[in-house]
């Protein structure tokens, strides 16, 4: 491995943040690989997901959870899989509740909770969940989302 340090000093090459520029350097630079084991347990469970290995997704969400526990993104898809695939809305409900909870201005988590507490009859909550996923759409100039929110309000408030 000395030998390949040694090598990128000679080409006068270091690698920067993964692009590569020119530089002349005397000694070796040390190659910096930052991982991120949570988010790469996150990218494995939407494959599983996407794949319909809903077992293996919920356990790659769980596991980045376990490593981050204040990953708002892991909470949300996860709280999906619970109300879209298992119909475990009391589940889902609750990772959406910790998405917002860690994220305040997360209009996705609060979509998706609006959309299961529709399934669990808590109408006047699904219109604070839409009414407030709205104003956070609105406010990042999401405007198909936030349209498809008011549509799930307007509906509600008949």
């Amino acid at each position: 491995m000395k030998y390949f340090y040694r090598a990128i000093a000679l080409w006068g090459f270091v690698t920067v943040l993964g692009g590569i520029s020119p530089a002349i350097s005397i000694k070796p630079s040390p190659i910096l690989i930052v991982q991120n084991p949570a988010e790469d347990l996150f990218n494995s469970g939407l494959a599983k997901s996407e794949a319909g290995d809903i077992p293996g997704a919920i356990a790659d969400y769980t596991a980045a959870i376990r490593l981050n526990p204040n990953y708002a993104q892991a909470y949300n898809k996860r709280g999906i899989i619970h109300g879209r695939n298992l119909k475990d809305y009391p589940a889902a409900k609750a990772d959406f509740d910790r998405a917002i909870e860690i994220n305040p201005n997360y209009g996705d988590a609060y979509y998706n909770r609006a959309r299961v507490r529709e399934f669990l009859e808590d109408k006047p909550g699904a219109i604070g969940d839409y009414q407030k996923a709205a104003d956070i759409y609105q406010k990042s100039g999401n405007t198909n989302d936030y349209q498809d929110a008011i549509k799930h309000l307007k509906i509600l408030q008949r």
